[in-house]
């Protein structure tokens, strides 16, 4: 008879949270480690799965390929770098381990002296994922003061700078090709109250969005709704004036959006 573990396969799992992280080493440098580590102790029938995004987020493609694989009694073992490499909340990671000891399934850190095969390993992963809960909460909190920050300065809280405007280290500056180009929609749309006749029209003089892509229906109608273009910024409900130059007039935003 067959050893059935040995049939199991055995998860060599990466994770960055950006796409700027997975341009540079770090997703490299996971996988060889892995791959180093299963070499160097004879591991063998290995799958690697890889996630670019939050270690808080439950509904990760790998992580969910990797819990269906548990379910069905599949895996023997999932190696990863670091605890936080696959979770950074207490909660997700006690559920996703939990799941692991309900079907016989190991974890195994090559950075860390950490693995679920005693009670003292055990509390190690549960206070690591503590303190990577920790941390990621207090990033949060300093991100959302940091925004809070830039709003009660009068700048620009979050999000994508609208066309029209360039990002510079004081702040949003007008953007004087592209800020002619949010002119005429607001003008042409004044005139025929059409967003068709507004898309035909940029077609027409081959203007072109921040991504040199042709504008949409929609994203004209965004342009004519956003209340930057009159020098105000938005932040949690609020609406205030902002530090940046005007590129329309509230007279015409008022009569655009009548």
């Amino acid at each position: 008879m067959k050893d059935t573990k040995s049939l199991k396969t055995n998860i060599l799992y990466q994770r960055v949270s950006s796409k700027s992280q997975e341009d540079n080493t770090s997703l490299e440098y996971q996988r060889n480690r892995l791959y180093d580590y299963c070499k160097a102790n004879s591991v063998s029938n290995t799958l690697s799965v890889c996630d670019v995004d939050s270690g808080a987020n439950t509904e990760r493609i790998g992580i969910t390929t990797i819990e269906a694989l548990i379910r069905n009694k599949s895996v023997d073992t999932i190696y990863i770098t670091k605890l936080d490499r696959l979770y950074r909340s207490v909660l997700g990671g006690a559920k996703f381990i939990n799941l692991c000891l309900s079907n016989d399934v190991r974890l195994q850190a090559t950075d860390e002296p950490i693995s679920t095969q005693s009670p003292v390993e055990m509390l190690q992963i549960n206070m690591l994922l503590a303190i990577a809960d920790f941390e990621r909460s207090n990033i949060a909190s300093r991100t959302s003061q940091g925004k809070k920050s830039a709003f009660n300065s009068r700048n620009r809280a979050h999000g994508n700078i609208a066309i029209g405007y360039k990002k510079t280290n004081a702040g949003m500056k007008v953007d004087e090709s592209k800020a002619e180009i949010v002119q005429k929609i607001f003008r042409r749309y004044n005139k025929t109250k059409s967003l068709t006749d507004v898309k035909k029209y940029l077609v027409k003089i081959g203007a072109k969005t921040i991504r040199d892509k042709s504008f949409s229906r929609k994203s004209i109608y965004n342009i004519l709704k956003n209340k930057v273009y009159t020098g105000y910024i938005s932040y949690d409900g609020n609406t205030i004036i902002g530090n940046h130059t005007p590129i329309i007039s509230k007279r015409l935003f008022t009569a655009v959006n009548k």
